[in-house]
């Protein structure tokens, strides 16, 4: 039955916001769907830790490297395949409140998702990026900031590790560039952020809300990682906002990936190296 009129409920997205032609009987079953906010980013974790085990296991039962992929390319190939499990079980879940199109919306892409790719990426490199640096080298003075207890570089990012885990360049970039970026946007911009809108949170505190949690679980890359995430939170989150789908947060997460694997290494092996006293 639809609700009448003077029991519709409260929902606070633009005209132009996916959200915003979700059915009335679908609405309140929105606002109190679980999992929350809390359950996906865990259950992310879970799937990708059970499917980088499951595929080592298989990886050394077949034999390791004499299967042509290196330990790196079977941690990255588990990853992909935690990655796309989440993102088909987030899909079948929300098609029960019919929520999955919105939360996914990623497709036609349009002029204004690729413009605002650009301004988030103007803003990552300009702004956040000194900020973070910025925020990095007050951490070295401080220790107790770096989350390991110590002030040299290396507890402060594992960014190196990272780039240099052995994987295949195909499933770097399939896990850089197309799984992490797709299933982080869809549970962080895609469905934390509006609903969070849902319930009456404010649409900015909603955005800082989610870059929040969007840095917090990159911790284990490091401090400099965690903030630099947070603050490009803050950049899809208004990106998410202003469009009101998810096609401009994920071009803009793609291109800054992007940049921090390949732009920003290149760039740091042009400068002059430091010699100590």
């Amino acid at each position: 039955m639809t609700a009448s009129p003077g029991s519709r409920t409260r929902w606070p997205f633009a005209r132009h916001d996916v959200f915003a032609n979700l059915a009335e009987e679908y609405r309140m079953r929105v606002i109190r769907s679980l999992p929350g906010m809390i359950v996906w980013p865990a259950l992310m974790f879970a799937l990708v830790i059970a499917a980088q085990l499951a595929t080592l296991i298989g990886w050394n039962a077949a034999g390791g490297p004499q299967t042509g992929l290196s330990h790196g390319s079977a941690i990255f190939l588990g990853n992909i395949i935690g990655y796309t499990g989440l993102g088909l079980i987030m899909w079948a879940w929300m098609k029960r409140y019919q929520a999955h199109r919105p939360v996914f919306a990623i497709f036609p892409l349009r002029l204004t998702d690729f413009f605002a790719a650009i301004l988030i990426m103007i803003f990552m490199v300009l702004i956040a990026s000194p900020l973070t640096l910025s925020f990095h080298e007050f951490a070295m003075t401080e220790p107790e900031l770096t989350l390991t207890g110590g002030a040299n570089r290396d507890d402060l990012s594992n960014v190196d590790d990272f780039i240099g885990a052995g994987a295949s360049l195909w499933l770097l970039l399939g896990l850089s560039l197309i799984a992490a970026p797709i299933v982080e946007e869809v549970i962080f911009r895609g469905w934390m952020l509006p609903m969070m809108m849902a319930r009456g949170v404010p649409s900015l505190f909603a955005v800082i809300i989610s870059a929040l949690a969007f840095g917090l679980v990159h911790t284990a890359q490091g401090l400099l990682v965690m903030t630099s995430t947070f603050f490009l939170g803050l950049a899809l989150g208004a990106a998410r906002v202003w469009t009101g789908r998810l096609a401009a947060p994920i071009l803009g997460h793609v291109a800054n990936n992007a940049w921090a694997l390949f732009a920003v290494p290149y760039l740091i092996s042009l400068a002059p190296a430091t010699t100590g006293n």
